[in-house]
C-alpha cells in the first residue's frame, strides 16, 4: 500500500511539474523581456544567468550524517536537478562544480591552500558580471538530532538577496515543509562567500544531516528533485517580480 501511495505521488508530482514548467516558461520569458528592455546593452548580455554553487566537494565532504552520508553528494545532486530545471526554461546556468571536484588548483601542497584557492575561484564566479543571482546549496548539522527543516541565509551586500531568500523560504515551506518555522538570516562574516558576494546571493541549507528522518529524505533522488523544484519556482518568481 505504501509503495502504491508513493507511486501515485510520483505520478502526480511529475504531472504538476510539466504543467508548472509551462507556466513558468511564460514567466521567464516575461522576466527576460523585462530585463532586456531595462538593461543597457553595454552592461547586460540580454539573457538571464544564474550561478549554482554545490557546496564542498572532493576532499571536503562537508557535514556527514551518523550513517556516513556526506553533504557534498547531496549538494551536487540537488544543484544538478536545479540546473536542469533552469536550462529547460532557457536560463543560462554557471556551476561552481558539476562533479566531485572543487574549484581551483588542486595541486597545491596543503589543504588550507587548496581550500583558499577553491573559495577564491567560487567567489570570482559569484561576482561575475551579468549574473542575476547566486544560489549556494548546502546541508545543515547540529549536535542534537531533533532539529530539521530548511533555512536560507542571504548576502548583506545587495538588498535583493533578502527578497530572494524570502521567495525561497515561502516556496520550500509551502510545497514541502509546512511545519517549518525557521526564518531567513543575514549572513555574517562567518559565511565568507555570502559576506563577499556583490550579486544577489543566498545559501540554502536544505535540511539537517543530524536528523535521521530528514537525512533519509535528503538522500532520496525524488526528494532532491522536489526541493530543487521548490527553489527553482521561487527563483523564477523572484526574477519575474523583482528584476
Amino acid at each position: 500500500m505504501e509503495k502504491l501511495k508513493q507511486s501515485l505521488f510520483n505520478i502526480i508530482f511529475y504531472i504538476v511539474i510539466i504543467a508548472v514548467i509551462i507556466c513558468l516558461m511564460l514567466l521567464v520569458l516575461f522576466a527576460v523581456m523585462k530585463i532586456n528592455v531595462a538593461a543597457d546593452e553595454s552592461t547586460f548580455s540580454g539573457s538571464a544567468c544564474i550561478v549554482i554553487d554545490a557546496g564542498h566537494g572532493g576532499e571536503d565532504g562537508g557535514a556527514e550524517s551518523a550513517d556516513g552520508i556526506a553533504e557534498k553528494g547531496i549538494n551536487l545532486a540537488i544543484s544538478q536537478a536545479l540546473r536542469d530545471y533552469f536550462e529547460l526554461s532557457g536560463i543560462k546556468v554557471l556551476m561552481t562544480r558539476d562533479s566531485d571536484m572543487p574549484m581551483g588548483d588542486q595541486s597545491l601542497p596543503t589543504l588550507s591552500e587548496r581550500t583558499r584557492e577553491d573559495f577564491k575561484e567560487r567567489l570570482a564566479l559569484f561576482n561575475k558580471e551579468n549574473v542575476d543571482c547566486v544560489i549556494s546549496i548546502h546541508q545543515n548539522k547540529f549536535t542534537e538530532p531533533q532539529y530539521s527543516g530548511a533555512q536560507v541565509f542571504y548576502s548583506p551586500n545587495d538588498e535583493k538577496s533578502a527578497a530572494l531568500a524570502e521567495y525561497i523560504r515561502k516556496s520550500i515551506t509551502g510545497l514541502l515543509q509546512p511545519d517549518n518555522q525557521r526564518q531567513n538570516k543575514k549572513a555574517d562574516s562567518g559565511i565568507y562567500l555570502l559576506n563577499n558576494c556583490t550579486n544577489p546571493c543566498v545559501l540554502v541549507e536544505c535540511g539537517f544531516l543530524s536528523n535521521p528522518e530528514e537525512t533519509a529524505r535528503l538522500a532520496d533522488e525524488n526528494y532532491q528533485k522536489q526541493i530543487a523544484f521548490a527553489i527553482y519556482t521561487a527563483v523564477v518568481e523572484y526574477m519575474a517580480k523583482e528584476n
